[in-house]
């Protein structure tokens, strides 16, 4: 069998399985956890769903019309298995029309990795969520809150929307973080450029960050800034578990820390907030920061009603 073969029949056997799913989804018997198993597991899945999904949408669906006896599983897995293999074959690329938000969220001190409809990847930080919306002629990401490492693949430009600010992003690798009042677009590889862009429109003109450079928007005017392999580090060690901090007064290394933290750290004496703290330490368990504190900077750690006291 040669390669193009396989090729072909691997996505004809990702078209039935998301007819499946999407007839099980109308059925009202689809298991989500399982669902998000098998669309995670291969970027091919995740894009068979999404054409047949919109697919569905353009022929119109009767389930609003339709007696709920009637809507048998047995007749939707049929329906939908005959739609997947007629008219999705013929529909090629994403569909036209635009379909409702998905989204993926994170509880604190949790990270979760999302595969994209187009097969571009998300990975959230702690206390996140991310909100998507794929067409043919849309790429749509929403945060509503935390930090999202995305690895855009090639396609029309992305547009990334959070608090109130919007940046269009090409392919490539970026840290979207949201502070308060603006948002930090941090790329790795590719351009971030403040405002949005139609899809084909040239990416030149406006204000644009380019890899090793941070583009921050915010109430005031859009500002670029260099980022050093220090600072690129620290951006990125979340996405391993840990946390690094260079010559940081504490004050910011506590608030960084707290997000992870159901057991917050609490700074009780105001002499020791600008205190500098350095290290690479893991998000999970706080006990080797607070351990350096106490030995390294002679910081004293209280337990105290599921807090952590700071004192001299």
């Amino acid at each position: 069998m040669t390669i193009f073969n396989m090729k072909r029949n691997s996505r004809a056997e990702a078209t039935k399985q998301a007819a499946v799913w999407l007839a099980r989804h109308e059925a009202g018997t689809i298991d989500a956890a399982d669902f998000e198993v098998w669309r995670s597991a291969d970027p091919a899945h995740a894009v068979a769903f999404v054409r047949a999904l919109a697919a569905w949408n353009a022929a119109g669906r009767p389930r609003e019309h339709a007696e709920p006896s009637l809507f048998t599983r047995r007749k939707a897995l049929f329906s939908a298995a005959a739609f997947g293999m007629a008219g999705l074959a013929t529909a090629g690329g994403f569909a036209t029309q635009a379909y409702a938000w998905e989204s993926a969220s994170s509880k604190i001190g949790e990270t979760r990795r999302v595969i994209l409809p187009d097969g571009s990847r998300a990975m959230l930080n702690t206390d996140s969520v991310l909100q998507w919306r794929f067409s043919r002629d849309e790429r749509s990401l929403w945060i509503e809150r935390g930090e999202v490492a995305l690895e855009l693949e090639r396609g029309i430009p992305a547009q990334v929307n959070g608090l109130g600010r919007v940046a269009t992003l090409t392919a490539g690798r970026f840290n979207v973080r949201l502070e308060i009042g603006s948002m930090d677009v941090t790329v790795l590889r590719g351009r971030a450029i403040a405002g949005a862009r139609e899809a084909g429109s040239s990416a030149d003109g406006g204000i644009t960050a380019t890899s090793t450079e941070g583009l921050l928007l915010s109430a005031a005017l859009p500002s670029v800034r260099p980022a050093s392999m220090e600072q690129l580090a620290a951006t990125v060690a979340w996405q391993q578990g840990e946390i690094l901090f260079d010559n940081e007064p504490l004050q910011s290394a506590v608030r960084e820390y707290n997000r992870y933290l159901d057991h917050k750290i609490v700074i009780a004496d105001p002499v020791i907030t600008d205190t500098l703290v350095g290290g690479r330490f893991t998000t999970r368990d706080p006990e080797a920061f607070l351990f350096a504190l106490d030995r390294g900077l002679g910081i004293r750690v209280t337990p105290r009603d599921g807090t952590f006291v700071l004192t001299r």
